[in-house]
C-alpha cells in the first residue's frame, strides 16, 4: 500500500515519523530540567522503585498497578529510565493507531501517527514520569483489537482500565455503548473481568474486599472534603484545545463530528454505513466525548482532585488522532488532486510546529531550557547547606517534595523507626499527638506544602513543637523555603 503523492510506502512513512519523534523526544529529554508532570512526575518514580521492597505498592491506586509494575525495572535507572519508559510507550501507540488506521482503510493512514505524537498534550508530557503514556498505549492497542473484530480480548483488556487510572471507569462507559450498539453480548460480561480480578486480588492479601471503593484516592478526597482543588469554567477545556489537540487536530475534530452527525440519518433511515463511520462513530467518539465532558465536568463541579490539569487528555489522544485522520480520509475522497498532494505535507509540518508551541517549548534554534526545573531549587539547595553547616544532615527530614527523596535515595514507606523521611501531612497539629521523631527537620515550601499537605506557613508557625530556624525567601512566595525544627535543642550557626 503506498502513499502515492511521495511515492513512498505507509510503512516507510510512518516509520519516518516515528524516527522524527524519536529525535525530538531526545532533543527535548536533552534540554529538560524537570520532568513533566513535576512532582507527579517524582511520586510515580517513588511508587515503581519501592515497590519491590514495598509489595503493596503493586495495589495502590494512586500510584496505578498498571504503570507501577511495568515501570519496575526502568525505574531503577531513576527519572531517566522513566523518560525510556514513556518513550517506548507513545511511539508504540503510535504504530498501533498507524495499524489501526489501516485496518480500517483509511487513507493516508500513517498520519494517524502523525496526528498522535505530535498533539500537544502527548508533545509536552513524554519526558515525565506520569502514568498517561501506558494508558494511551492501552486504548490505542483496545482500537486496535475492536478494529480487527477481536473483541473478546479488546473487552477483557477494556475491563482493566481503570487500574491504568481512574478515569478508566468512564472508558468502560463507552465501550459498555459500542458492545450494545454493535450487538456484541457476548462479550459485554467481560467488561467486568478486569474489577473482579483486582478486587479478588486485595481481597486475598488485605483483607479489604471493598478496597476498590475504599482505596480510590479521588473517592477518599471526596468522603473527607479537606481537599480544595479548585474549579472553573465548564468550557475550560475547549479553551485549552491549542494546548491538548492543537489547531489542525482540533479543527479536523470538528470535521469529524460534523460527517458523523450525518451517521444518524443513516440509523434513521436503516442503513449500514461503511465500517470506518461506524467504528468512530460507535467507539472513538464516544471514548473521546465521554472523557473530555467528565473532566470538563468534575473541574466545573470542582471534584475528584481535578485541578484542570489538561495532561489527562493524553489518555484519549489515540481517539483524537483516528477521528481526526477520519475527517481527513472524507476530505481527500474529493478529486482535488493538487490540494491533496499538498495537504499531507502541510499538515506534517503544521502539526510539528503547533505541538512546540502548545506544549510552551523553544524551537531547536532557540536557547532555553525544554522543561524549566523547580523554581525553589536555589533555595533548597541553600536550605540542604544550611543543615550540612549545622550538622543537622543525619535528623529526619519533614517535606511534601516527593523528588527530594528520588534524588536521595530515601524509601518514603521504609518502617518510621528507620526512614529517613517523612511527608508533612503526618505531621498531627496537635503536640500530644504528633508522633513525628522529636529533632526532625521540616522544609517547607510555599507551593507543595501549601498544596498538598495542606499545611499554611501561618499555622506552622503557631505549632509549639516547630521552631523556624532559617528562611530562604523569593520574589514569588510559592518558591520560598522555610526551615524548622521540632523541639530544636542544638546550637545553631549564625
Amino acid at each position: 500500500m503506498q502513499f502515492r503523492y511521495l511515492n513512498i510506502k505507509n510503512s516507510s512513512a510512518v516509520l519516518y515519523v516515528l524516527g522524527l519523534g524519536l529525535l525530538l523526544y531526545i532533543w527535548i529529554w536533552s534540554r529538560a530540567e524537570w520532568p513533566a508532570g513535576g512532582q507527579d512526575s517524582w511520586n510515580h518514580l517513588l511508587y515503581a522503585r519501592w515497590s519491590v521492597k514495598h509489595p503493596e505498592l503493586m495495589l495502590d491506586q494512586w500510584g496505578k498497578p498498571f504503570f507501577t509494575i511495568p515501570a519496575i525495572p526502568f525505574s531503577f535507572f531513576g527519572i531517566q529510565g522513566l523518560y525510556v519508559f514513556n518513550m517506548i510507550c507513545i511511539l508504540g501507540a503510535g504504530w498501533i493507531i498507524y495499524l489501526t488506521a489501516r485496518k480500517l482503510g483509511m487513507r493516508l493512514p500513517w498520519m494517524a501517527t502523525v496526528f498522535f505524537i505530535f498533539q500537544p498534550i502527548v508533545f509536552g508530557n513524554v519526558i515525565s514520569g506520569l502514568t498517561e503514556p501506558i494508558n494511551a498505549l492501552a486504548v490505542a492497542y483496545i482500537c486496535y483489537l475492536y478494529a480487527g473484530k477481536r473483541n473478546t480480548a479488546a473487552t477483557i483488556l477494556a475491563s482493566f482500565l481503570p487500574f491504568f487510572r481512574s478515569e478508566g471507569f468512564v472508558l468502560l462507559a463507552a465501550v459498555f455503548v459500542y458492545l450494545v450498539a454493535r450487538r456484541y453480548w457476548k462479550q459485554l460480561p467481560l467488561l467486568l473481568t478486569g474489577s473482579v480480578v483486582f478486587i479478588l486480588i486485595a481481597g486475598f492479601i488485605t483483607g479489604s474486599w471493598t478496597w476498590i471503593v475504599d482505596q480510590n484516592p479521588y473517592l477518599k478526597f471526596e468522603s473527607k472534603g479537606e481537599f480544595n482543588p479548585g474549579h472553573g469554567d465548564f468550557f475550560y477545556y475547549t479553551h485549552k484545545y491549542q494546548h491538548i489537540t492543537g489547531l489542525v487536530i482540533s479543527a479536523l475534530l470538528l470535521i469529524a463530528f460534523i460527517y458523523l452527525a450525518s451517521h444518524v440519518v443513516y440509523l434513521l433511515k436503516r442503513r449500514t454505513p461503511e465500517e470506518k463511520s461506524r467504528f468512530s462513530f460507535w467507539l472513538l467518539a464516544p471514548l473521546f466525548l465521554s472523557f473530555f465532558l467528565a473532566h470538563s465536568y468534575i473541574w466545573w463541579k470542582g471534584s475528584m482532585g481535578s485541578h484542570g490539569l489538561t495532561r489527562v487528555f493524553l489518555v484519549v489522544a489515540p481517539c483524537a488522532a483516528l477521528l481526526a485522520l477520519y475527517a481527513l480520509d472524507k476530505l481527500l475522497s474529493y478529486d482535488l488532486r493538487y490540494v491533496n498532494k499538498s495537504l499531507p505535507v502541510l499538515l506534517v509540518i503544521l502539526c510539528i510546529k503547533l505541538s512546540f508551541n502548545g506544549a510552551v517549548y523553544p524551537y531547536p534554534w532557540q536557547s532555553g531550557p525544554a522543561i524549566p526545573g523547580y523554581g525553589a531549587d536555589e533555595n533548597l539547595d541553600k536550605a540542604f547547606a544550611f543543615i550540612k553547616e549545622n550538622h543537622l544532615e543525619n535528623k529526619p527530614v519533614i517535606h511534601q517534595m516527593p523528588f527530594i527523596n528520588a534524588q536521595q535515595g530515601w524509601d518514603p514507606w521504609a518502617d518510621p523507626k528507620q526512614t529517613k523521611t517523612f511527608y508533612i501531612w503526618s505531621l498531627n497539629r496537635d503536640p500530644k499527638k504528633d508522633w513525628l521523631p522529636d529533632s526532625s527537620i521540616l522544609i517547607w515550601d510555599g507551593w507543595h506544602a501549601l498544596r498538598d499537605a495542606p499545611m499554611p506557613l501561618d499555622t506552622l508557625r503557631h505549632l509549639p513543637h516547630y521552631k523556624e530556624i532559617a528562611e530562604f525567601p523569593a520574589k514569588d512566595s510559592i518558591y520560598s523555603v522555610h526551615i524548622f525544627l521540632k523541639t530544636p535543642n542544638l546550637k545553631l550557626s549564625n
